[in-house]
């Protein structure tokens, strides 16, 4: 079973899945060259990002946003996640109560996800919803240590 020790540290995503059926959607909303990072603090924090290596920049002043047009900004939202809180391991579940988040509906919630660590030294986050069709999506994320 993994524990918190085995899992403190800054990992940098490397690959991501989903079962058969959402693999398609899933490329189509985080391109081929998804990008991201975690980091699990000794002191219980945790700050992920992940998002399209591909993004588009916004248009216009480039040191701010909000004279970017919404379908633009709307795009930028929907290939970006981002969230931060405090973590714990429970039951081979790594757990964040999320403190700060791109979707702020994601506030004051938890993050649940399976966690694994391979024989490659690389670690495996799963997670499994009910999408609001009723389907069960399962997604994996691969990280491996940052040097």
């Amino acid at each position: 079973m993994v524990s918190a020790e085995d899992i403190i540290g800054t990992w940098l995503l490397i690959d991501r899945g989903a079962s058969a059926d959402q693999q398609a959607a899933l490329l189509e909303r985080y391109g081929e060259d998804s990008q991201g990072v975690v980091i699990l603090s000794p002191e219980g924090w945790l700050c992920a990002a992940l998002g399209r290596g591909d993004r588009a920049r916004l248009p216009g002043d480039p040191d701010w946003h909000a004279d970017a047009p919404d379908a633009a900004r709307l795009a930028a939202f929907d290939s970006y996640v981002s969230y931060a809180g405090t973590w714990r391991i429970e039951d081979g579940r790594l757990i964040t109560k999320v403190v700060f988040a791109l979707n702020p509906s994601w506030v004051g919630g938890e993050q649940v996800r399976d966690v694994e660590l391979r024989a490659d030294g690389t670690m495996r986050l799963i997670v499994t919803r009910t999408w609001p069709n009723g389907e069960d999506v399962s997604v994996w994320v691969d990280w491996r240590r940052a040097d």
